[in-house]
């Protein structure tokens, strides 16, 4: 669309430019765009101030640090051989504990034995279990045997592995082989 201003030369001086600014519409813009800087260099100012005191916190603290380091490496090495004396302290306990087992073992299987019965071979192996070898005069003798290792407190699952005739010096016997349970209760103290 085209415009055409048809009105006379001295009234378009009156009237003035079509657009006018005044000066009272421009201050509520700027106040606001001043505001928004003030608070802006203010959360940057706060900012800065934190980052300088974390700053010297860190600083503080790794002085404090390097202070301590000799103290600190000697309560480590003081853990360290607290572990290992811990370690030591715990393989004494294992093996006071143990040093009566075999003896008491041996006691209970010499309580267990019937007249007429006599063990060959006794060994223990990993886990627990022992292997008996013997000789008998019968087989109620090897079952009379194997009924006492059961109501025993520190035998358990005991099993038959073989029995058969032979002889024992100019007698008849029977040859066995036999395995159980070691369960060693603590000797109360």
């Amino acid at each position: 669309m085209i415009r055409i201003n048809l009105l006379p030369g001295e009234e378009r001086k009156r009237r003035g430019p079509a657009v006018q600014i005044k000066t009272g519409d421009l201050v509520l813009p700027a106040l606001v765009v001043g505001a928004a800087i003030v608070v802006m260099a203010g959360a940057g100012i706060a900012q800065r101030t934190g980052i300088i005191q974390l700053e010297r916190r860190i600083a503080e603290v790794d002085a404090e640090a390097r202070k301590l380091a000799p103290q600190i490496e000697r309560v480590n090495r003081l853990a360290q051989e607290r572990a290992e004396l811990d370690l030591r302290l715990g393989i004494i306990n294992k093996l006071e504990k143990g040093r009566t087992v075999s003896v008491r073992l041996m006691d209970e299987l010499a309580r267990c034995l019937p007249d007429h019965l006599w063990l060959t071979a006794a060994n223990q192996e990993v886990g627990g279990t022992i292997s008996l070898e013997g000789v008998a005069m019968s087989n109620l003798v090897v079952s009379d045997f194997m009924s006492r290792l059961d109501r025993s407190a520190m035998f358990s699952d005991v099993e038959l592995g073989v029995a058969e005739r032979s002889t024992f010096g100019e007698r008849d016997a029977v040859k066995f082989q036999l395995r159980c349970h070691v369960t060693p209760d603590e000797p109360a103290q």
